[in-house]
C-alpha cells in the first residue's frame, strides 16, 4: 500500500516537460534573452597615437590592442571614475599642451599613470598624478623635500612631465618610444633598441608592464574620445568640474602652520591641504610660495599677510 502511494505521489511530482522547467540561476541554457545579452564592442579598424599609425594588420599587435581594449571597456567602475576626473583635470591638460605644441594625446599618459588621483602613490614610491620618481623629479626641477613634494602640485608635475616627454621625443624622434622609456626609462629602451636591432616599439621586446602600458593608453583614449559609443553616458553634471579657486603669491621667513593660513582665507586646514597636495606637513618652511586658497578668499588673505599674520608682509 505504501509502495503504491510513493509510486502514485511521484508520478504527480514529476515534471511532465523538463525542457519548460526554469533553469537554476548560473546555469546556461539555450540562448539568453535579449535584454539579458552582454553588447560586443569592437576595436576600431584604424588607431594612431601622437598622429603615429599603429600596426594593427599585425595579428599580434592587434590582439594585445584587443586585450586592453576589453579591459577598459568593462572595466566599468574604473572607466566612469577616468570620465568624471578628465572632465576636471583634461581642460589644464590641454591648454598646456596646446601652448607647447606637444600631442593631445600626451593627456591619455596621465590619467593611465594616476587614474588622475592627484595623492597617487605607486610601491615603488612613484608620487602624484604623473609618478615622478624622486630623481627624475629633482632632475626636472620638482621640489621633493619632507615639507614640500611638488610631485602632488598638479600644475608644477605637469609642466615637469611634459618637459621630460619633449626630452624624450627628441632622444627618439618617435613617441610611442617616447611613451615607452616614460614608463620604464630612457636607457631600458635603448639597450633593448640596441640588443635587438629594432626603432619600433611595436617589434621592441620591452618589460611587459610597458608594453601593455602603451595599448592601454590607447584605449583609454579609444574610449574616452566616443564614450557614448561604448555604453558610458554620464550626465554633464555628475562629471567633477574643475577646481575653483584663488592663487595667492607669499613668502614667509619663519615656520607658518596650514592652520593659520586656512584662518586667514576664512577656511579650514583640510580645504586647504586638498587644494595644495604638495604641502606634506602641518606648516610651510620660509620661503616663497605660491598657494590655491578657495575662491573668493584673496583679498581677506593679502589683508591677514599685509598686517604680518603669516610671518610676512610689512
Amino acid at each position: 500500500m505504501l509502495l503504491i502511494i510513493f509510486l502514485v505521489c511521484g508520478l504527480w511530482l514529476w515534471p511532465a516537460d523538463p525542457a519548460a522547467q526554469p533553469t537554476p540561476a548560473g546555469i546556461v541554457s539555450g540562448t539568453a534573452p535579449a535584454e539579458a545579452r552582454l553588447p560586443y564592442y569592437r576595436l576600431p579598424a584604424k588607431l594612431s597615437l601622437c598622429g603615429q599609425p599603429v600596426p594593427l594588420q599585425e595579428p599580434r599587435i592587434r590582439e594585445a590592442m584587443d586585450r586592453e581594449f576589453i579591459i577598459v571597456v568593462w572595466s566599468r567602475a574604473q572607466t566612469i571614475m577616468w570620465m568624471k576626473r578628465a572632465h576636471r583635470y583634461f581642460p589644464e591638460v590641454d591648454r598646456m599642451l596646446q601652448a607647447q605644441r606637444l600631442p593631445q594625446d600626451l593627456k591619455y599618459v596621465v590619467l593611465v599613470e594616476s587614474d588622475l588621483r592627484p595623492r597617487a602613490k605607486s610601491p615603488a614610491g612613484a608620487l602624484g598624478p604623473w609618478q615622478f620618481i624622486q630623481p627624475t623629479a629633482q632632475r626636472f626641477q620638482l621640489k621633493t623635500e619632507n615639507a614640500v613634494d611638488e610631485r602632488l602640485h598638479f600644475t608644477a608635475a605637469t609642466e615637469a612631465a611634459l618637459r621630460y616627454l619633449k626630452t624624450l621625443h627628441h632622444l627618439f624622434n618617435d613617441w610611442p618610444l617616447a611613451i615607452a622609456a616614460y614608463n620604464c626609462g630612457e636607457g631600458r629602451v635603448q639597450k633593448s633598441m640596441a640588443a635587438q636591432g629594432v626603432r619600433n616599439f611595436y617589434h621592441l621586446s620591452l618589460p611587459e608592464e610597458t608594453e601593455r602600458y602603451i595599448y592601454r593608453i590607447l584605449a583609454a583614449k579609444i574610449v574616452l574620445e566616443d564614450p557614448a559609443k561604448y555604453g558610458y553616458e554620464i550626465p554633464p553634471d555628475e562629471l567633477y568640474p574643475p577646481l575653483e579657486y584663488d592663487e595667492v603669491e607669499f613668502v614667509v621667513s619663519k615656520d607658518v602652520p596650514v592652520r593659520r593660513l586656512a584662518e586667514a582665507c576664512g577656511s579650514y586646514y583640510k580645504a586647504v591641504k586638498d587644494l595644495n597636495p604638495w604641502i606634506r606637513t602641518d606648516s610651510l618652511p620660509p620661503g616663497a610660495y605660491r598657494l590655491k586658497i578657495p575662491k573668493g578668499a584673496a583679498p581677506r588673505f593679502h589683508e591677514a599677510y599685509r598686517r604680518g599674520l603669516l610671518g610676512g608682509g610689512s
